[in-house]
């Protein structure tokens, strides 16, 4: 049985990922690296089901009756017996986010709420978890969460928080309020080019936030969607239909086509991506340098080659998530395509689309510093680290034509001042907004070459750091997973390459866990469930299967291959 998150329309990449456990050898796991890369250009989406969106969707007037009832049925089959959603094991935003929005849905479609006490208690709970949590928030939860409960407030559904929670929750509101007004200053808050997808939300969960309702479909991207997400869609819907307004039919048919690519059952949280995808599956082969083994093979060269030239680069060499969301490029997808690019460049492969460290320059500010999106409140470290990666591998294509450049020079000096570890400690350093553990971040700290040049002291704190965390052959934030140790894993290995000045009992004791890590790896995949948590932040959490299957299949043949 194969296990991610919650139910998902396609176990493609976990059937691979099972298949390759029982390679010997980097020469028999080749053929799975092979495997894979074909299934994920077919692919058309694999993520986990999203409480959040499902529930935004059953809202609106798209689902027909048999539809309804069978999607309302896996709503309801989704609570758990304390009387929430989602999973809080990780992240317990994602799991408020989910039990508000799912309860939210049943109070619009007349449905009586199950559990009801235990339900008001898991919401205190919950509120609770989120106070005293130390690392970041999911996306947007200042803005979704405390709307969310004020709109259930305002419909008869209230819930007896303590003072402690309600003033959380208020906290919470100003913060979001803020932001969305920093946002109105900016530019205009419903603007494909400016903001992400939940201002959609909020202008069905508020009232009067949006002065004129018919500007929203303005929003619309080519494929009909809002944001790439079916909640900010199908909230779209509700609001024009509630006002009586004209409903596009772009928006259906956005929900449509993503209803019929996870075959009918429930929502993912965004949809279709598939840039960043694909890149996110070339990544973790860039991070470890392990690409260079696959530009080496005649069957993956032309899938990564493909996958670069149907990246979507606008003008600028910016990169954004989708074809269909151009208008929002991204620090983070635009690093990774000017790593591949460079990869492929070396490998020899000839008429590729331009890019250059220009396409990083777009994302600096006046002061020198890096931002991942416009307008953004909280940095995103990995996006940094990616964007230094991709500096090291361009480096190492154009050697001094490109290294001799003071422009390069400035970019790549610029990047590691706001890297600068000091005052943070290992979990600040390592915790990313868009993933919900420290392993995420700590593989690319031990694997990237200016990283370790730069700051070898931190580099060796982490690795102790890592030694120390180590359970059961592998690493997690909570226990061992099969991304987490991958993460990890892959890092090491990569570590080792560039012959850090280790002791030999040192790097006796790194391969020592690097093979300990791989014992983990193929017994997990050994077993007859497969569990991939949801790490990943959204508005919730989600498990994007196929990159997760490619960072570990990276990390056991970086394993294989270790001399």
């Amino acid at each position: 049985m194969l296990v991610s998150g919650s139910q998902t329309p396609s176990c493609a990449s976990l059937r691979i990922l099972k298949d390759a456990a029982r390679a010997p050898d980097a020469a028999a796991l080749r053929p799975h690296i092979r495997h894979h890369f074909q299934a994920l250009l077919s692919d058309r989406g694999d993520w986990n089901l999203s409480i959040y969106d499902l529930a935004w969707v059953l809202c609106c007037d798209f689902f027909n009756e048999e539809d309804k009832r069978k999607n309302l049925a896996l709503l309801l089959d989704a609570q758990h017996a304390d009387g929430g959603w989602g999973d809080p094991s990780y992240m317990p935003h994602s799991a408020l986010v989910d039990t508000l929005a799912a309860t939210m849905a049943l109070v619009r479609v007349g449905q009586p709420l199950p559990r009801h006490r235990e339900l008001e208690a898991r919401v205190e709970a919950l509120i609770i978890a989120c106070h005293d949590y130390p690392h970041h928030d999911t996306v947007a939860f200042e803005l979704v969460a405390p709307k969310l409960l004020k709109w259930l407030e305002r419909n008869q559904c209230t819930f007896p928080l303590s003072a402690r929670s309600r003033e959380f929750i208020e906290t919470l509101d100003r913060k979001g309020d803020m932001k969305l007004g920093k946002l109105r200053q900016l530019g205009p808050l419903f603007d494909p080019g400016s903001t992400l997808s939940y201002t959609a939300e909020l202008a069905a969960l508020t009232p009067g936030l949006v002065d004129d309702v018919g500007q929203l479909p303005r929003t619309m991207l080519p494929n009909g969607a809002i944001g790439l997400s079916p909640s900010a869609t199908a909230a779209t819907i509700l609001l024009l239909t509630e006002q009586g307004r004209e409903v596009p039919s772009g928006l259906y048919q956005y929900l449509r086509d993503t209803f019929e690519d996870y075959q009918r059952t429930g929502f993912p949280n965004l949809h279709p991506i598939v840039t960043s995808r694909r890149l996110w599956n070339v990544r973790p082969w860039l991070v470890s340098g392990n690409i260079f083994d696959l530009v080496r093979d005649e069957t993956i060269l032309p899938l990564l080659t493909r996958i670069y030239q149907e990246t979507n680069i606008d003008e600028l060499g910016r990169v954004s998530w989708d074809t269909n969301n151009a208008d929002l490029p991204d620090l983070d997808d635009t690093a990774v395509a000017f790593a591949l690019y460079s990869v492929l460049v070396k490998a020899g492969v000839r008429d590729l689309k331009p890019m250059t460290s220009a396409s990083l320059q777009r994302f600096q500010r006046k002061n020198g510093t890096f931002f991942c999106y416009p307008y953004e409140l909280h940095p995103s470290p990995s996006a940094l680290l990616h964007s230094v990666m991709s500096m090291d591998l361009a480096a190492g294509t154009f050697e001094e034509a490109f290294t001799s450049q003071p422009v390069n020079q400035e970019i790549l000096r610029s990047l590691l001042e706001q890297l600068d570890p000091q005052d943070f400690d290992f979990d600040q350093l390592n915790h990313d907004k868009w993933h919900a553990t420290w392993t995420y971040g700590v593989q690319k700290w031990l694997s990237l070459r200016s990283i370790l040049f730069t700051y070898p002291e931190r580099v060796r704190q982490m690795l102790t750091e890592v030694e120390n965390r180590t359970k059961q052959g592998g690493w997690g934030q909570q226990e061992p997973t099969l991304e987490e140790t991958a993460y990890v894993a892959s890092g090491l290995a990569t570590l080792l390459k560039y012959e850090p000045e280790l002791l030999p009992n040192e790097t006796e004791k790194v391969r020592e866990l690097i093979r300990g890590s791989l014992r983990f790896l193929v017994q997990e995949l050994q077993r007859p469930q497969v569990e991939l948590p949801a790490l990943w932040i959204s508005k919730n959490m989600y498990a994007p299967r196929f990159q997760v299957a490619s960072a570990v299949l990276d990390a056991m043949y970086g394993a294989m291959t270790l001399r």
